[in-house]
């Protein structure tokens, strides 16, 4: 074999090396599975804050585990972290009671949710564009979709709540205001359901928000805020008078 043919096969042999190598790297790493104890967390904190798991009632280690088709070690397991959280009460070798807010709870949270989007409608009012606008105010007309849908969904409205005012946090580009908000996300979705005739209330006072912003009338945008918080709390108190915590796990 001559010595230019040599030199081409080698060229062409390192070639196909090197696309094997490329194609390689674009897998990534595999990941790894998650724990039984990991999936039992979040499928407890899951049902917490979408309500199949009654606030104040109690939940036996057996019952749980029957109920996710996993052994009871894991349930033993997973209500420590969220107990660290406030979401649950633990009961060792029983189970758990849902943590429930007390009007304490509540107006603390309020209270710290009206510093935060307070200080954050100042931040950027005046400097948001044009695009900013119409993507808050898609939110909105998403919210008055589900509204006007026949079958409501709670779960989407709640969700679309969460973006509305996370949307305008972030909007204000503080990584520690952000994470703070996101750190009472999951308080602010339990705390967030009221009866069904709020929504349409909630649209209108979010309607008054975005508005505000639009004109950039700080005024007008701090007033609605504190209008739509304070309700908001007012609506959640009503509601959290109907449920009666009980003390120990009864299932």
């Amino acid at each position: 074999m001559r010595g230019r043919e040599r030199e081409t096969i080698a060229s062409i042999e390192a070639a196909e090396s090197q696309d094997l190598r490329d194609g390689s790297e674009n897998l990534g790493p595999i990941q790894k599975p998650k724990s039984l104890t990991q999936i039992a967390y979040e499928t407890i904190k899951g049902g917490i804050l979408s309500g199949k798991l009654a606030v104040g009632k109690g939940y036996s280690e057996l019952g749980l585990a029957r109920e996710m088709g996993i052994s009871r070690t894991p349930i033993r397991e997973a209500p420590l972290k969220l107990e660290a959280e406030n979401f649950v009460v633990f009961h060792p070798r029983k189970g758990v009671s849902i943590n429930y807010f007390s009007n304490k709870d509540i107006e603390d949270l309020f209270e710290l949710r009206q510093v935060i989007e307070e200080t954050v409608m100042s931040k950027i009012m005046g400097k948001l564009s044009k695009d900013d606008i119409v993507f808050i105010r898609s939110i909105v007309n998403e919210q008055e979709k589900c509204i006007k849908n026949r079958r409501y969904d709670e779960k989407l409205f709640l969700e679309l709540d969460k973006k509305f005012h996370l949307s305008m946090i972030e909007l204000g580009r503080n990584k520690f205001t952000v994470q703070t908000y996101k750190n009472i996300r999951d308080y602010i979705t339990i705390t967030g359901r009221t009866k069904k005739e709020r929504v349409k209330e909630v649209f209108r006072e979010h309607e008054a928000i975005i508005e505000a912003l639009s004109q950039n009338n700080i005024k007008k945008a701090k007033q609605a805020i504190r209008r739509h918080l304070s309700n908001s709390k007012l609506s959640v108190l009503e509601y959290e008078k109907s449920k009666v915590p009980s003390s120990s796990p009864g299932r």
